[in-house]
């Protein structure tokens, strides 16, 4: 419910959120109900809403949830937005299938491309978030996608544990291939379990170096949201743990 998400998140100081799902759904299919809430928030002085997620592109090219996307909830979702004064909107760069890379990847920049131009004339800027299932898995390969794409309306949405997910170091490698296309970021962290997978923990408590990376964001003057993905279980007190240990970690480098 985003009243009392927003509710929860002002009592722990927290003034900038990022819409995502509502009770009703992913956004923009949610019900009017919701949508009037947003509306309701959207108008309030002391909050900011910094982006909007709508998971548009995690399916493959060809898919019919692809085009649905494309042609019918992208217009919904750029109404949405440009409603509720929203200036960006994350995208996702294609679940991955089994051809070659180089063949895929062209198709995937110009569908990018396209959405950004759209965006564009609504003054809507598109943040592309890497994502392992994806083909922009980790974040030096999303970089690759946004250069073929070529278009100054895109930017990094930049989430180091969706990298070490898709099997990339975001630190320090990654970082300096990334760091100039950055526009927004993400802040999770996981660590592998006794069966090898990586299951999600609270910040700054995992494998993602955050200390390294929020210190060199600090030195280079990254100025964007510094946003809690609300992975971690169970939602409140997991929520609440996750935005103390950034706070403590951003204070700890000054």
């Amino acid at each position: 419910d985003p009243i009392t998400a927003v509710e929860l998140a002002q009592e722990w100081g927290i003034h900038h959120i990022e819409l995502r799902s509502v009770s009703s759904g992913r956004l923009p299919n949610i019900s009017d109900a919701d949508r009037r809430k947003l509306d309701h928030l959207a108008k309030r002085d002391d909050l900011k809403i910094t982006a909007i997620s709508p998971g548009f592109f995690k399916d493959p090219l060809d898919s019919d949830t692809t085009k649905r996307q494309r042609d019918d909830e992208l217009p919904k979702a750029i109404e949405l937005a440009t409603s509720l004064g929203i200036a960006k909107m994350v995208f996702f760069a294609v679940r991955k299938d089994d051809r070659p890379r180089d063949e895929v990847v062209p198709q995937v920049a110009a569908l990018i491309r396209d959405c950004a131009e759209t965006l564009a004339d609504e003054k809507i800027q598109l943040l592309l978030e890497n994502e392992h299932i994806c083909w922009g898995d980790t974040g030096e390969n999303t970089v690759e996608i946004i250069k073929q794409a070529n278009h100054p309306n895109i930017k990094l949405n930049w989430d180091p544990c969706n990298t070490m997910w898709g099997g990339g170091s975001p630190f320090p490698h990654e970082y300096k291939a990334v760091k100039d296309f950055i526009g927004h970021l993400h802040v999770k962290d996981a660590r592998l379990n006794r069966f090898g997978k990586f299951e999600g923990i609270p910040i700054g408590e995992g494998d993602v170096p955050w200390r390294d990376i929020l210190k060199v964001l600090r030195h280079d003057g990254y100025e964007g949201p510094y946003t809690v993905e609300t992975h971690y279980s169970p939602k409140v007190s997991g929520s609440r743990r996750c935005a103390e240990n950034l706070k403590r970690l951003l204070l700890e480098i000054g």
